[in-house]
């Protein structure tokens, strides 16, 4: 599929958090800005499983700009401070989320990746992170693909926590690549609803249990905390109650 030309966004004084940043589209130009913003990042994860880098960033970088996808830059002038990537995969294409999730073909045609999103440290609690998610989710919309699918490694307790709390669910546990990693997804037409009654707290960090409560139809909605360990809550999903035309909007 591809992707129209560059959305245009609000101008600089809509962003509250931060007032003088403005937001835009990278192109091939940002690419060595792009680099540097990372080496920052993942020079500070406390563990090097968090994220766990792309072989050649050149081709992640083009895979995630038109017309395959966006790549969306927050600025403070000329520095890029923050930055947030969009895919949208064919079904059948290496690394489809959908097909490790199980979706069937039809619904994998329907995905978009929320890729990769990172905020230097100097600018983090400003809620960028929600901020850049509240606009992939729109321009997945936009582009008829309402199923919005993110990797996150089990390490990286924060990035989980983001998702979880803007509405997506773990969908899927396991391995990729190698790698223990949950697939989050959220469906921007529907409202998922969970059984709370069945539901079951697992240990965030016991990979061979969240494993089997995906395996077995669960799925993770929230996490908790039990005393010193990171919990997350798994629930059965209920058949939607959206009506038609219903967008589910992350929080």
């Amino acid at each position: 599929m591809a992707l129209r030309t560059p959305p245009v966004f609000a101008p600089p004084h809509s962003l509250p958090q931060l007032p003088d940043a403005a937001l835009r589209v990278l192109t091939p130009a940002d690419f060595p800005a792009w680099v540097r913003l990372r080496d920052e990042v993942l020079a500070g994860l406390v563990h090097p499983d968090m994220y766990v880098r792309e072989a050649d960033e050149a081709v992640f970088f083009a895979q995630h700009s038109l017309p395959r996808g966006h790549a969306i830059g927050v600025f403070l002038g000329a520095e890029l401070v923050a930055y947030a990537m969009l895919g949208v995969p064919e079904p059948g294409e290496a690394g489809h989320l959908g097909a490790v999730a199980g979706l069937a073909p039809d619904a994998q045609a329907r995905v978009a990746h929320l890729a990769s999103c990172m905020v230097r440290a100097g600018w983090r609690g400003r809620q960028l992170q929600a901020l850049l998610l509240k606009l992939r989710c729109a321009l997945a919309q936009a582009y008829d693909r309402p199923l919005c699918l993110a990797m996150v490694s089990l390490h990286n307790a924060a990035s989980c926590h983001n998702l979880l709390a803007h509405g997506m669910w773990i969908a899927w546990t396991g391995e990729i690549d190698g790698l223990q990693r949950h697939v989050l997804q959220i469906d921007l037409l529907g409202h998922a609803r969970w059984d709370l009654g069945g539901s079951r707290l697992i240990a965030a960090d016991d990979f061979a249990q969240l494993r089997a409560a995906a395996a077995d139809g669960y799925c993770g909605i929230a996490d908790a905390v039990d005393g010193p360990r990171r919990m997350l809550r798994y629930a059965r999903r209920l058949p939607d109650a959206a009506a038609p035309g219903h967008a589910a909007v992350p929080r």
